[in-house]
């Protein structure tokens, strides 16, 4: 067996080891007699991760209480500890507070699922570990790649093949969590996140196509999609909006129809080729790198209409949701209650002001930016709420209103600590620079938690360490550069745990599957839906081989 084919088996049966454990633990759950207290984070992901429990633990006839939070403090552990739920169900957090969840929750005889994404913290008294089920890819040498709401997704699939239709909440989730990246010239979905996405088609919630990257496609008007697209950036386009309107026009593309403003899904295929070929154009006449790489993989949610039929936009509303406090809308928006859908519009409407309000604040204040040799640091106080400092730092990195450096955005909490958020292009995270690395070093030293992706990352410091954290970015960032950092810090990008690639790709690129045959998946499903009729397979038998499925039937 040649090594490719070793390694390929390896993360099989990382795969396969990843699914039992979530097998375990749901069965954990399905036998539990008693109600169960769910915990869930409030941004996109962790709103995707409570639509998902909620459904599965309502197809189960389970009775529970959900609750979205901020973060997973001590203090919420503690009064968990104090309810009277027998079971605790994490989603989206949880790995790391693993010592206050031993002491608070375990030590008092709970039972606890953690369904997490991100850096363990802590350990489990050995005497305790029948009392918790840690789903975590880390735990199984799985990077990156999957989101909470994509292992919330798993669980809720080992709970019962029915919740297959939820796939593509865990592509939502993903999606909300940056987890969208690019391959050269590919853009959209990566590793393990795939096969999510193959049961998210192949139970028709989810469709896939190749489009221009542009935001907005069913829902903002063309000249507006284009004055707000910072990726792809468009050089004398994006920013402008009387640039955007006259670029148009020289090609020749009306703005508007009968029915008002037209939208990028209204362009004919020749305009949309007109379009795209503008715009390589004129990133290549601006020395853009890469100027063609404007495309990308499309996600459509074709039971949804409006903004929440695009999965990027439909993904934007739920951050907006969590950030507005209206988490509770974004779940019901999910499951597809139509009095939260209906006010989807109105949520993403008081977002986009409270974001306006923030930049039009730095703007009136340009010295709270703070730049060095080697980043940029935007000191925001009490000006920007901490539910929306890692938006603006994201705009203004995405917009061009900071030097192309590290940027690290820094606001006050409610709870006199300071939120971190900080990110870098796609032309440094290209070069190995990892901002989740860096920032859980700095974070060693300054106190406090930290953690996140390569290209975004986030900590929250205590008060006194926002200097201290400012200068350990400078010399981490500083030395790197000059590679007197060693193997380790020069490739920062490295990573003993591997990346999911599934077998040998199609001609459609998908990946080949090595499963059983046809007849003895349709006979294994039919005894995992426990003798139930359920939806129709037939036409979708491929697909499904293609997904998960084959290591739940192994």
């Amino acid at each position: 067996m040649d090594s490719g084919s070793s390694e390929e088996n390896g993360v099989r049966e990382r795969l396969k080891s990843l699914v039992k454990a979530c097998m375990d633990a749901a069965a954990s759950l399905r036998f539990f007699p008693g109600s169960v207290r769910v915990v869930t984070h409030y941004d996109a992901d962790g709103i995707a991760s409570a639509a998902i429990l909620t459904k599965a633990l309502l197809r189960e006839e389970k009775r529970f209480h959900l609750s979205i939070a901020k973060q997973l403090s001590s203090e919420l552990i503690e009064e968990l500890g104090r309810e009277a739920y027998g079971m605790i169900v994490f989603a989206d957090l949880g790995s790391g507070m693993l010592e206050e969840i031993d002491k608070k929750l375990l030590s008092a005889g709970k039972r606890v699922i953690v369904i997490d994404h991100h850096e363990r913290q802590g350990v489990i008294n050995e005497e305790r570990m029948s009392l918790i089920h840690h789903i975590n890819p880390l735990e199984f040498g799985i990077s990156e790649d999957i989101s909470g709401s994509g292992m919330s997704y798993i669980f809720a699939r080992s709970m019962n093949p029915e919740n297959r239709d939820l796939a593509f909440l865990g592509i939502l989730g993903a999606i909300g969590d940056s987890q969208t990246g690019s391959i050269r010239e590919h853009w959209g979905v990566l590793g393990l996140n795939q096969e999510i996405l193959k049961d998210a088609i192949s139970s028709g919630r989810m469709k896939v196509s190749r489009g221009l990257r542009l935001w907005g496609r069913n829902t903002r008007p063309i000249h507006k999609a284009l004055e707000y697209s910072m990726d792809p950036y468009i050089p004398g386009v994006s920013g402008s909006e009387s640039a955007s309107v006259q670029f148009l026009q020289e090609l020749g593309i009306e703005l508007r129809n009968s029915h008002g403003w037209r939208t990028l899904s209204d362009l004919s295929d020749e305009e949309k080729k007109k379009l795209s070929s503008a715009i390589i154009a004129e990133r290549a006449m601006n020395g853009e790198e890469n100027p063609e790489w404007i495309f990308g993989d499309v996600y459509d949610i074709p039971f949804m209409s409006g903004e929440l039929s695009d999965a990027s936009e439909f993904a934007t509303i739920l951050n907006a949701c969590g950030k507005t406090g209206n988490p509770w809308k974004g779940v019901g928006m999910c499951l597809g209650d139509v009095r939260c859908v209906d006010e989807a519009d109105d949520v993403l409407t008081e977002y986009r002001r409270e974001i306006g309000r923030a930049l039009a604040w730095v703007n009136r204040n340009r010295d709270c930016i703070r730049e060095s040799e080697h980043a940029v640091c935007l000191i925001a106080g009490s000006n920007i709420s901490e539910h929306l400092i890692s938006n603006v730092i994201s705009v203004m990195h995405r917009s061009g209103m900071l030097p192309d450096k590290p940027a690290f955005a820094f606001a006050d909490t409610e709870d006199g600590n300071i939120k971190v958020s900080a990110r870098i292009s796609d032309r440094l995270l290209e070069k190995g620079l990892d901002l989740k690395e860096i920032v859980t070093r700095i974070v060693e030293k300054t106190g406090g938690e930290g953690g996140g992706h390569a290209g975004a990352s986030g900590a929250t410091i205590p008060k006194e360490s926002l200097e201290l954290f400012i200068s350990e970015a400078e010399s981490i960032l500083e030395k790197r550069k000059s590679g007197k950092t060693g193997t380790q810090e020069n490739n920062l990008n490295t990573s003993q745990q591997e990346k999911i690639v599934i077998s040998g790709s199609g001609e459609d690129g998908s990946a080949e599957s090595e499963g059983p045959g046809e007849g003895e998946i349709e006979r294994r499903e039919a005894e995992e839906r426990r003798g139930q009729e359920g939806r129709e397979e037939t036409d979708n038998t491929e697909m499904e081989r293609k997904g998960l499925v084959r290591y739940f039937l192994s």
